[in-house]
């Protein structure tokens, strides 16, 4: 076989030459159907930042514009989501050698401390601490990325002083005086082991001007100072040495533009189709009624070269009945769109496009026709899975740093009183995130298990209720413990159902 030049150059300036005889694997080949596939490789941070920039853009517009894009983003972020997550301390009191009725009251008091900031999370001062995970979620899912920054606002109104400012990713990028510096790529200035050091953020610029990409419209912000964040920068890393996110919407998006303009093409088809009005061929030239003399309109058309031309057509109301001249003949629209074979199309391309997302297509598309219980039971399941796991990203990737910072600014107003804090600071600062259960599709039978689970040591009252409420156990027994006392100053006998007569 010949040898072939790829698009690599050697240290001599030749392009490097490949001898398709000591290929070994099938993937390398350049013969057969394989022969024209070469990936176009980008060369250089300048061409990566416009190609992603472009992709956002896409995505952008998408979400926007085409209803099953919008559906999966907002199906995603209010599950994953909600109205948001919330901390349960997890204070190792014997780590920090603290009585446990101490870790308790510490625990208390930062679910206290959480709940005063939360109204007041955002800069704007126009979202709560939920409201801003889901816009940050939603970001994720159109721009493949989340940028906040962390300011401390004076404000005799709020409680503390961290706020949170959710920008725009496209602000991120490297100014055009500063290209040629190899350690800032797409916006972030890396250190030696590709840890961030800071972020050039393009500034805001007044209403209908354009601020040009040099440095000088640019703020350079640093990623912390000392231990305290100033940029929360987040993104899915899926490619070594990776620095910026990539909209997941980039390997299906050809996909949903496609089915979108095929689903228009079919509406628009339909409704031409019932609009069609009567047409009825008469044997004479009937001078009041003639099709000849009705209104026409013309619109202006250019050829290929340039030149225009007038285009002629007719506008008919619905249900219209028409007499024609002898010889004028329409050409019915045959009404048999779309075909039998539309709705499994369709429905193949969505089961294609949940496979990038990783959720089973019924859950995905809400589409849950035909469907039996183990079926919508095990998609579920598999959803779920997927949830959790970005639930934990958000926990661990935004709110911990955020919740972090809030226990530090109350620790320094005197309202968390921990010893040694700032050698602890992490074990003292320590949540799960926890959002809002997932729907109980056998509520009875779930009851059950935990039951079970609790009675045989497996599974904690605590993490019961918050998987099933969302609610912290303290909360719950505080409670349970006043309406007992109520029941008793009312002498009221409280009567529980036994179990194997519940359903009954």
């Amino acid at each position: 076989m010949p040898k072939i030049k790829s698009n690599l150059l050697g240290p001599d300036g030749n392009h490097i030459e490949y001898d398709l005889n000591k290929f070994s694997r099938q993937a390398a080949k350049r013969t057969g159907t394989l022969k024209n596939w070469t990936p176009t490789k980008l060369w250089g941070d300048m061409s990566a930042t416009a190609e992603r920039e472009f992709i956002v853009e896409r995505a952008t517009d998408l979400v926007q514009s085409d209803p099953h894009a919008a559906g999966v983003v907002s199906n995603q972020a209010f599950t994953v989501v909600g109205d948001g997550l919330k901390p349960h301390p997890e204070i190792d009191w014997q780590f920090l050698g603290i009585e446990k009725a101490e870790a308790r009251k510490l625990a208390a008091k930062q679910i206290h401390i959480y709940k005063r900031w939360a109204p007041y999370a955002d800069s704007g001062r126009r979202m709560t601490a939920g409201m801003l995970q889901h816009l940050l979620w939603r970001s994720f899912l159109q721009n493949g990325e989340y940028l906040v920054l962390l300011q401390m606002i004076e404000d005799v109104n709020k409680p503390y002083m961290l706020s949170v400012q959710v920008l725009n990713p496209l602000r991120l990028k490297t100014p055009s005086d500063l290209s040629s510096r190899k350690d800032i790529k797409e916006g972030v200035e890396i250190g030696a082991y590709g840890e961030p050091i800071a972020y050039w953020i393009k500034k805001q610029g007044q209403v209908g001007t354009y601020a040009a990409d040099s440095s000088a419209n640019y703020m350079r912000i640093e990623a912390r100072q000392g231990h305290r964040l100033n940029v929360i920068h987040w993104f899915e890393s899926k490619d070594a040495e990776q620095v910026r996110g990539i909209s997941p919407f980039a390997s299906a998006m050809k996909t949903f533009r496609d089915m979108n303009d095929y689903l228009d093409a079919e509406l628009v088809s339909n409704i031409v189709t019932a609009a069609f009005s009567l047409f009825i061929e008469t044997g004479s030239v009937d001078p009041y009624f003639p099709a000849s003399n009705m209104a026409t309109l013309t619109e202006t058309g250019y050829k290929s070269d340039g030149s225009s031309y007038e285009q002629r057509y007719q506008e008919f109301e619905p249900g219209q009945v028409l007499y024609g001249s002898a010889g004028e003949k329409p050409h019915a629209i045959s009404a048999t769109r779309p075909g039998t074979t539309f709705e499994p199309f369709i429905r193949n391309v969505k089961k294609m496009l949940s496979m990038e997302s990783g959720i089973p297509y019924n859950v995905l598309f809400k589409d849950f026709d035909g469907m039996n219980f183990a079926s919508f039971r095990s998609a579920m399941l598999e959803a779920w899975r997927v949830f959790s796991v970005q639930r934990i990203w958000l926990g661990q990737g935004y709110c911990q740093p955020v919740h972090k910072m809030l226990i530090e600014e109350a620790h320094l107003m005197g309202e968390y009183p921990a010893p040694n804090f700032y050698e602890n600071i992490d074990e003292y600062t320590r949540c799960s995130w926890i959002g809002p259960p997932k729907g109980q599709i056998e509520p009875l039978k779930d009851i059950q298990a935990d039951a079970f689970a609790v009675q045989n040591n497996l599974k904690t009252r605590s993490k019961a209720i918050l998987e099933r409420d969302g609610y912290s156990a303290i909360s719950v027994f505080d409670d349970l413990e006043e309406e007992q006392e109520m029941l008793i100053e009312r002498g009221l006998s409280e009567e529980r159902i036994p179990n194997e007569n519940i359903g009954a």
